[in-house]
């Protein structure tokens, strides 16, 4: 298979040198009157690059096949500039006109689907704004540069070798604009799908910048055939790329670079926006100034999407952030706070305790035999009978400060803020007649009903006892209260006296 693989890619990149060949023999040892079919082999190398694209397009799933439907966009309309020269050429237009119109518009309307590939983000949640944006800046770039060509040029276009170099130029500056800004995209997205387009595009683009960049400068001084070489040899390269390239996950970039990448690659667009307009401005000054103020509106409403999105984003994590950390301190089978909540609290309120001089009582909660109850009526009961529970010990404690959580098993505690050994005993009795109420049956109790035994102490504030002295307190209380016939109360000072 892998034999295969490798004889398939050589005979793919045999295709363009042998391709070449066939060109160079065609522009160089054919009389002049075949000289439009090197101009049609240029077209053929472009028409082949689409089809390549074309096909990558239908394989490709949304959003990269917008990407490459882009790619589509720009060749056809490189190719229908190639195909007016091939007209023009059987036609016998003359020979002497440097810069014909509709050929250079349509050539220069080719780097436009390419601008909006480069500055395209695809964010489903504002995609349809941001494709709106896009493709009215987009539409203005063709329109400024189609009325800046249409300054210059007549319908037949220019016998001014000046207007060749000024338009020239124009191509050397948006071939190199693109070849960067695609390198950008390359370097800086961490999709390996939507790395390996840009790195086809970023290699085409280069390749196409230096290629027409020397082919303009050597037809000035020079009308010789073979520079159409110069424009169909990118083409090549590009299909053979296309049709090579593998999807391979690679090593992904820096997220520093991946963020700088995502929040600026909209500027391309813009920027070739405003520079259109600044250089139309010399001949239309307020078609130039319309063009950059509507590139500075369009550029400002994507920064608004995008920093809307991104504070959407942040408030939502942070709403998240702080569910987890509530559900965490949840226990999943009663609903009320687990252990780890209730250490929590109670850290805290022993401290505020300390400070203020203030009591704070702790309630350590047994369920009567609740081993019985799972061992006779199954742990699905037993569960119920703790949720039920849990619910009215909760309801027993209706002050805000107060708090009830599991301490374990079918244990239970509350925490009572500013609450003394009196006010302790009287919840206390609350949490016993709460239960009571529920009439949960417990066939291996005295009273046939789940019934509690309650054991608490009192921290007053004083600086010699610790937390961990009042849990000792209470959960011996809690003892002495099971010894003495459970279904009771039973108070315990810090310092280890009964009361």
């Amino acid at each position: 298979m892998a034999i295969r693989q490798n004889r398939l890619l050589f005979s793919i990149w045999a295709i363009a040198p042998a391709y070449l060949l066939l060109h160079l023999f065609i522009a160089t040892c054919l009389p002049d009157r075949w000289d439009p079919l090197s101009t049609f082999c240029i077209v053929v190398a472009e028409l082949a690059a689409m089809a390549a694209s074309i096909r990558a397009a239908r394989m490709a799933q949304s959003p990269m096949r917008a990407f490459w439907l882009l790619l589509v966009c720009s060749i056809l309309f490189h190719s229908t500039a190639m195909s007016l020269d091939v007209i023009a050429e059987i036609t016998n237009a003359p020979e002497f006109n440097y810069v014909p119109r509709l050929q250079i518009f349509f050539s220069m309307l080719s780097g436009v689907p390419l601008l909006v590939a480069v500055s395209m983000q695809f964010d489903r949640r504002i995609w349809i704004v941001t494709r709106t944006i896009h493709s009215i800046l987009s539409v203005a770039v063709g329109a400024v540069l189609y009325l800046q060509l249409l300054s210059l040029l007549t319908m037949s276009g220019s016998r001014n070798p000046a207007d060749a170099i000024l338009i020239t130029r124009l191509f050397d500056a948006l071939d190199l604009f693109l070849a960067a800004a695609s390198s950008v995209r390359w370097l800086g997205s961490n999709d390996f799908k939507e790395r390996g387009f840009f790195r086809v595009l970023s290699i085409f683009l280069a390749i196409n910048a230096i290629s027409s960049g020397a082919h303009n400068r050597l037809l000035l001084h020079h009308d010789y055939v073979w520079l159409d070489l110069f424009i169909s040899a990118p083409y090549l390269i590009l299909l053979a790329l296309i049709l090579t390239s593998r999807d391979r996950p690679a090593q992904p970039p820096s997220i520093v670079l991946v963020r700088a990448v995502r929040s600026g690659s909209p500027i391309f667009l813009t920027m070739a926006l405003v520079c259109a307009g600044v250089i139309s401005s010399r001949s239309h000054l307020y078609v130039g100034l319309a063009a950059v103020l509507l590139a500075i509106a369009g550029y400002g409403v994507l920064n608004i999407l995008t920093h809307s999105q991104a504070l959407e984003i942040e408030e939502s994590l942070l709403a998240s952030n702080i569910n987890l950390e509530r559900l965490a301190g949840i226990d999943s089978l009663t609903g009320i706070p687990n252990r780890r909540a209730l250490d929590k609290v109670l850290r805290r309120e022993f401290s505020f305790a300390r400070r203020s001089k203030r009591p704070v009582s702790l309630l350590i909660i047994d369920v009567d035999h609740f081993k019985q109850v799972n061992d006779m009526k199954g742990h699905q009961v037993g569960d119920d009978y703790l949720f039920h529970i849990a619910n009215a010990l909760r309801k027993a404690l209706p002050r805000v400060t107060d708090f009830i959580g599991r301490y374990g098993g079918d244990e239970f505690a509350a925490i009572l803020p500013a609450t003394n050994s009196s006010g302790a005993a009287m919840a206390a009795a609350k949490l016993h007649a709460c239960t009571a109420e529920l009439g949960l049956i417990h066939p291996a109790t005295h009273s046939g009903g789940v019934t509690l035994t309650i054991g608490f102490s009192t921290f007053d504030g004083s600086t010699h006892h610790t937390m961990a002295s009042l849990i000792r307190a209470a959960d011996r209380a809690l003892y002495l209260a099971k010894r003495d016939g459970r279904n009771r109360s039973e108070y315990l000072k810090l310092d280890g006296d009964g009361a």
